[in-house]
């Protein structure tokens, strides 16, 4: 009878992401019907021409080409030679993330660098926490470097404030940390994944310069995309569009998203927009906009992606 309850209650935590992700996606579809109209939100488009569209597309395949590029170079030496494979890896697995809701797309990395690679699963998901933290020096620069447009000072000051507690914090794992959590019951449950981290870490300085200049580059590739498209439907300035943009991407971040982030991104979206007065009927149609284009794009790739043959792993090189 246990038993029986315990997988009923494993069933419905897995069935509630999609029920929420449904939920969410209907209310935007609704919302965006009752505030803006689809048919004055489609019409945008019109506005934006094919030498804008192109090259913006363009743009975005290479943030793709340059991210897949990094996962590369952060993984040898076990992905050696097999960059399209690595290629495809990427592209469905960013696809997968902008598709499923509540971050469930995350999962598939680890799975497919095991199906690909014969990568086990926790050091694939080891190398998943690896590029997500990249993701994060990136953005978080970013966003400080946006932000001290607006509060200099304060911008100066939690930077400064953020360096130095990852400072304390290292050199106080170093010295009495490590021993602190060896001591205490939770450290066997968080051992193998430090192992893990610590054996699929960039093997020297040079390797962690590469990979971050990877994921600068891939980054500007899609913020530049993503900021050409902005401007095409509406009449913002580079700044404006940067705001939004930047605030968009950091929905990826939340816990809560709707099937193929509905929601999260527009609302993401307007907040980045919100403290230059910047928040109305059209921006959240432009919102929608940038977010179909995303998408479009997404699944174009993964579509073209999918079909590239990867050599499996025999069952003897396979890792757990």
């Amino acid at each position: 009878m246990q038993t029986a309850t315990q997988e009923s209650l494993f069933s419905k935590r897995k069935r509630l992401p999609w029920l929420l992700g449904i939920l969410i996606f209907i209310i935007m579809l609704v919302a965006v019907e009752y505030i803006v109209g689809w048919k004055s939100v489609l019409a945008q488009w019109q506005t934006v021409p094919l030498n804008t569209l192109v090259p913006a597309l363009v743009l975005f395949a290479g943030s793709y080409l340059l991210r897949a590029w990094r996962i590369y170079d952060l993984c040898q030496p076990d992905l050696q030679g097999r960059y399209i494979a690595v290629l495809k890896l990427s592209v469905l697995h960013l696809y997968a993330n902008n598709m499923l809701p509540m971050r469930l797309g995350e999962g598939l990395f680890p799975i497919l660098m095991k199906r690909y690679f014969a990568v086990g699963f926790a050091a694939g998901f080891a190398r998943l926490i690896w590029l997500r933290i990249l993701d994060l020096m990136i953005a978080g620069a970013l966003v400080a470097v946006t932000a001290s447009y607006f509060f200099p000072l304060l911008s100066l000051a939690a930077v400064v404030f953020g360096i130095v507690t990852l400072l304390l914090l290292y050199a106080l794992y170093r010295n009495k940390g490590r021993n602190w959590l060896i001591q205490h019951s939770f450290y066997p449950r968080i051992e193998p994944i430090i192992k893990q981290l610590k054996a699929t870490a960039p093997q020297d300085t040079r390797q962690f310069i590469r990979v971050i200049i990877w994921t600068f580059l891939s980054w500007g590739c899609k913020l530049a995309a993503l900021i050409m498209i902005t401007r095409a439907l509406q009449s913002l300035s580079a700044f404006e569009a940067l705001a939004g943009v930047l605030g968009a991407e950091l929905s990826s971040i939340l816990p809560i998203h709707g099937i193929a982030g509905s929601g999260s991104f527009e609302a993401a979206f307007m907040a980045g927009l919100a403290p230059l007065g910047l928040v109305n009927a059209d921006i959240l149609g432009l919102a929608v906009n940038l977010h179909l284009f995303i998408l479009g794009a997404t699944s174009l790739f993964a579509l073209l992606c999918f079909w590239i043959p990867v050599a499996k792993p025999t069952r003897e090189d396979i890792s757990i």
